[in-house]
């Protein structure tokens, strides 16, 4: 990755971005000469040394009577960064307290891609509560490739019940969860679409050739009902 996607990545945008490199490059120059360099018109040079100017990446000098710019020492994007950091940490609070405040309307939630399903398997984790998990398992495992093993580190730190169809993939499964918490059904069950409970929320799993879609409801009724489901289930599993 090039230094002028990096610094996007950080928060500046392409202009501040651009600006920032050339003047390093430059080491100290004009706002004409870094018009010339950068090929940016005068204007959009004006505009976006101001605003490095006020994050501490630019410093100006005045040498016969013209306005030079220099970028400072590259460690200030270190000091940018945890000031914003700073920030975010003191919000959070706030943030996190508006966030969980109850809403009788569920929250629903899609997210496209296997990280997003990799993040409500942290969520699911990190929340502590008993999950229980039904169908897809096989599939989940063959679209995860390369982020299959550490996915499982994590089912192993979960208090996790499973359900799953019976599959010459069985014996996957109970490489991660305990016997006494593994149900098998018959192979007619087989899905590649499957759901896990956590707490207060149900995430439903829809598995493509390469790609997961899942859609995470955040409601007590929902979850409770999809528990009574997978409770029904477990007792037809052997």
């Amino acid at each position: 990755m090039d230094a002028l996607t990096s610094l996007q990545k950080l928060g500046f945008s392409e202009t501040e971005s651009k600006v920032y490199l050339t003047l390093l490059k430059l080491k100290e120059a004009s706002a004409v000469s870094l018009s010339k360099e950068s090929e940016l018109h005068r204007r959009t040079i004006y505009d976006n040394l101001n605003i490095l100017l006020r994050k501490g990446l630019v410093s100006q000098v005045e040498k016969n009577s013209i306005h030079l710019y220099v970028a400072t020492d590259p460690k200030n994007l270190q000091i940018f960064l945890e000031e914003k950091k700073h920030i975010l940490e003191n919000i959070m609070p706030q943030l996190n307290k508006e966030f969980k405040e109850k809403n009788e309307n569920p929250l629903i939630s899609v997210f496209i891609g296997i990280q997003g399903a990799k993040s409500i398997i942290e969520d699911a984790l990190t929340s502590k509560k008993d999950a229980c998990w039904v169908g897809g398992g096989y599939f989940f495992g063959d679209t995860l490739k390369f982020s299959k093993k550490f996915i499982e580190q994590k089912f192993k730190k979960m208090n996790l019940k499973i359900i799953q169809a019976e599959t010459n993939k069985t014996n996957e499964i109970k490489k991660f969860v305990k016997k006494e918490n593994l149900r098998i059904l018959p192979k007619e069950f087989v899905s590649k679409t499957g759901y896990l409970i956590y707490g207060n929320k149900t995430a439903i799993g829809i598995i493509g050739k390469n790609e997961i879609t899942t859609i995470l409801i955040e409601n007590e009724d929902c979850a409770k009902t999809f528990k009574n489901y997978f409770d029904m289930l477990w007792k037809l599993g052997k």
